[in-house]
């Protein structure tokens, strides 16, 4: 069973996020900032890590660092913003964006991609 941590400061998003994807039958760890996140690596690695972009504590651009220095041999990553994604896709071109609001179709499609593009 493949594990996704899901990382928003908003605890709605959050939960929503995290029933769907274990609906799916992904296993599930959650964090509300880049900190707790980095903390919820060290007990359990995720194969994916889908990341709010703006948030407290450790923002996504700051979590993403981290995460490529730490874990090299590679964790899949996906962003998401309420902002326009359009630039964060220019300066981040190797990591998919979803722009909220997002229909679950189309979330699961990036997570599928994600951790198929990992396994490669």
């Amino acid at each position: 069973m493949e594990t996704v941590l899901v990382v928003d400061d908003e605890q709605g998003i959050l939960e929503a996020l995290a029933d769907l994807l274990r609906e799916e039958g992904y296993r599930v760890v959650t964090a509300s900032h880049g900190r707790e996140a980095l903390e919820r690596m060290l007990e359990l690695r995720p194969d994916l890590v889908l990341t709010d972009w703006m948030m407290p504590v450790l923002d996504g651009p700051a979590l993403i660092e981290r995460i490529r220095a730490d874990y090299k041999d590679g964790v899949a990553l996906l962003g998401m913003s309420a902002v326009d994604v359009t630039n964060l896709r220019r300066q981040y071109p190797d990591i998919p964006f979803l722009q909220k609001p997002f229909d679950i179709a189309t979330l699961m499609r990036q997570v599928r991609k994600a951790l198929d593009a990992k396994r490669r």
